[in-house]
């Protein structure tokens, strides 16, 4: 079983919304997921809740829980664990990272939100995980023309040591509108632009997570 744990130190970044709509694509794909919810809130459960028992499984998780919840999920012939940790939950936090084969580090083109991201990269770092940078609700072009708080943003998220993901999320209401119906945006509007985005995101970190795939390919090719 492979574990992707999703952090950013600040809240609204988007987190437990990007945590959902990849365990969406993941079980899309055919594997069993689930998500460990470390944040209080309980937004994922609460968003599982509306699904009727449809996959991805929702389990609340703590500093204790979190280890049996793994386990378990493992025993169940889960392919995929995905911990969605809550903002600042430094403690939380680090117990995910070191259980983690990759971290997402979500943040949105702004400042503060860079800088906030600057303490778990650290922590991802010092865990020796591998780590890759998503930047999430960044505004759409207008008239063809990229907004410069990206560039911006991708220039100043050099220095957190990552790679930056090619596929950002732009702020669209889809992935707003599908929350509230319990759903992730390729089950809500399957060949909208929100969909594609995850699906392209998906394919990123499924290959990172799984990089025997990416050879299988390569050698098929």
């Amino acid at each position: 079983m492979r574990k992707l744990v999703l952090l950013s130190r600040k809240g609204g970044t988007g987190k437990t919304t990007l945590s959902v709509n990849l365990a969406v694509a993941a079980v899309r794909e055919g594997l069993g997921v689930t998500i460990a919810d470390l944040d209080l809130q309980g937004s994922a459960g609460a968003w599982a809740a509306m699904r009727g028992g449809a996959p991805p499984q929702v389990r609340p998780a703590n500093g204790g829980t979190l280890f049996p919840v793994a386990n378990a999920a493992e025993r169940a012939g889960q392919q995929l664990l995905i911990m969605d940790t809550p903002a600042g939950g430094d403690a939380l936090s680090s117990a995910a990272i070191r259980l983690a084969d990759l971290a997402i580090l979500v943040c949105r083109p702004s400042y503060f939100d860079l800088a906030a991201l600057v303490p778990a990269a650290q922590a991802v770092r010092a865990a020796g995980c591998p780590g890759l940078v998503v930047l999430n609700q960044a505004p759409p072009r207008r008239g063809g023309q990229e907004s410069p708080a990206i560039g911006r943003a991708v220039e100043a998220a050099k220095v957190l040591g990552f790679p930056i993901a090619p596929i950002g999320l732009r702020a669209r209401v889809a992935f707003q509108e599908s929350l509230w119906r319990g759903q992730g945006v390729q089950e809500f509007e399957p060949r909208g632009v929100a969909a594609a985005e995850i699906g392209r995101l998906w394919s990123e970190v499924s290959d990172q997570l799984w990089p025997s795939r990416v050879e299988l390919r390569g050698a098929a090719e």
